[in-house]
């Protein structure tokens, strides 16, 4: 049997499939793109957002080129071979996917840019249709179900979609915003793409996302990201998808409703149900279809018999409205949020155990902006420029973020930054009207140097040196001395004094 990518094209055309399928906010990503255009290799070691960028990757243009030379030395090929293997087959098939999602992810930048026209035919679908017949349709792969021409298109746009919402949710330069986005990503197609594609991505449905993080950081972003980038089917036959994802995603901020409300406003009411039912009422959790997401902001407030009517929810997929004996369906997808300590709230009785694990088996925990800081003290300017740009145009932005970051070192040195991005935002509207900021007398609870300490441990943020430092740091606050501490640590009293952090240990002293 013959194959369609020679061995010395076989790397490359490996590299170009796995690409499609890569998490483009993983260094995997990077790894790829280092594989296939050598010395034309990315500058960064994780696809950050600079201020005011597109986003695309600045060696988009190389890389669709590659695709599409390998695609087409796979076709001539394929005219001198009388039989194929079937690994070539699963090979070309990931390179054309490659090749078929670049061909249509400029038009359908345009459509989210121009949101309205999501509701519309797609003028483009006979082009892809006819892309799929040159690259696709008189292969063996035509007939089988995950290379459908529908569902690729509605795969690109969901990919397209994924990107875009995740990419412009989550700014920042550091490697905990980096892994923020990679888990958003992971979350709405699994860390596995192909098994997505397959068939998965008629569950995801099923599998509930908890959003974990202080107040501030970004839950509600994460959750909006999710919810926009959905798989929605699209109809050949009218040449539209079949919802719009603009309509998709359903926020509901728990801790804003009135207890009196609350299980109205999720489940419904039916006329009569209670004082002041003048008529029936669709609850959040009524949705339609599958694509569909309900976002529960603050879940962690939500009281007791709630709880156990939100549980049968995600048990049965099944309802009542209030004051009504139908039992109707739950078609969507749950994500909830909150910044209260679940395992806490779990062991004093206010937060139920089987409601925690149907809730928790998708998480994503969003880091506290000191985190960011300790990691990245220079994330700051970029953070402020981000910010300024929201308010005011790319020439005045600029002077406000310079403003803003002279006055907030020279009054603000060692802040925690409670209120996380949320203040820090409210921060750079006073400095743009009254040219200072006044943080709360007095702060909630920041969260401490060891609590941040034990988070960049736990997410590998960082470096072997910080990381030892640190620890000796730690060992010697324990033990008093540096004796004890080379005892303990099994070295010698001035390797501990030499290598200890001692900004981390004067840090500890305060009450860290």
């Amino acid at each position: 049997m013959g194959s369609l990518f020679p061995a010395a094209a076989l790397a490359r055309a490996r590299a170009i499939g796995d690409l499609g399928y890569a998490n483009p906010f993983s260094e995997e990503r990077i790894r790829l793109e280092r594989l296939i255009l050598g010395d034309q290799a990315p500058a960064h070691d994780v696809w950050i957002m600079e201020p005011g960028q597109r986003d695309a990757s600045p060696h988009l243009a190389a890389l669709t080129r590659a695709g599409e030379d390998c695609i087409a030395a796979a076709l001539a090929r394929r005219a001198t071979l009388t039989d194929i293997d079937a690994d070539s087959w699963r090979l070309y098939g990931d390179v054309a996917m490659y090749v078929l999602y670049y061909r249509v992810e400029n038009p359908f930048f345009k459509i989210l840019i121009h949101p309205d026209s999501s509701s519309q035919r797609m003028p483009f679908w006979s082009g892809f249709r006819d892309d799929w017949r040159q690259l696709i349709g008189a292969t063996p792969l035509a007939d089988d179900p995950q290379f459908a021409p529908e569902h690729l298109f509605a795969l690109c746009f969901q990919i397209r979609r994924a990107f875009h919402f995740t990419y412009r949710a989550i700014f920042g330069t550091t490697r905990l915003s980096a892994q923020l986005r990679a888990d958003i990503w992971d979350s709405i197609f699994t860390h596995d793409l192909r098994r997505y594609r397959q068939g998965l991505f008629r569950r995801m449905y099923e599998i509930s996302t908890l959003v974990l993080g202080p107040s501030g950081t970004g839950k509600e972003l994460v959750a909006q990201a999710i919810g926009l980038s959905r798989y929605i089917p699209f109809n050949a036959s009218n040449g539209r998808f079949e919802a719009d994802y603009r309509h998709c995603h359903q926020p509901v901020h728990l801790a804003a409703l009135p207890a009196t409300l609350l299980e109205s406003e999720l489940f419904g009411h039916r006329k009569g149900a209670y004082t002041g039912a003048i008529s029936d009422r669709l609850g959040y959790l009524e949705t339609r279809h599958a694509a569909q997401t309900v976002f529960l902001d603050e879940v962690g407030e939500l009281p007791p018999e709630i709880q156990v009517k939100l549980l049968r929810v995600l048990q049965s997929r099944t309802f009542q409205r209030l004051g009504d004996n139908e039992t109707r369906e739950f078609h969507g997808k749950i994500v909830s949020a909150t910044h209260r300590d679940l395992g806490e709230a779990m062991r004093q009785g206010t937060f139920r155990e089987d409601l925690y694990y149907r809730l928790c088996s998708d998480q994503i925990r969003t880091p506290s902006l000191a985190m960011q800081l300790q990691e990245k003290p220079e994330e700051l300017e970029h953070l402020l420029q981000s910010v300024s740009l929201r308010l005011l145009e790319p020439e005045a932005a600029s002077g406000l973020a310079a403003e803003a970051s002279a006055w907030i070192r020279r009054h603000l040195p060692e802040h925690g930054w409670p209120g996380n991005m949320r203040e820090l935002e409210q921060c750079v509207r006073s400095i743009l009207v009254r040219g200072r900021y006044s943080p709360p007398a007095s702060p909630r609870r920041t969260t401490t140097v060891m609590e941040q300490w034990l988070e960049e441990v736990r997410t590998g943020a960082l470096d072997h040196e910080t990381m030892t430092g640190r620890y000796y740091a730690l060992v010697y606050a324990g033990c008093g001395s540096y004796e004890a501490a080379a005892r303990k640590l099994g070295t010698d009293w001035r390797t501990v004094k030499t290598r200890l952090d001692k900004a981390f240990l004067d840090s500890l002293g305060d009450g860290g």
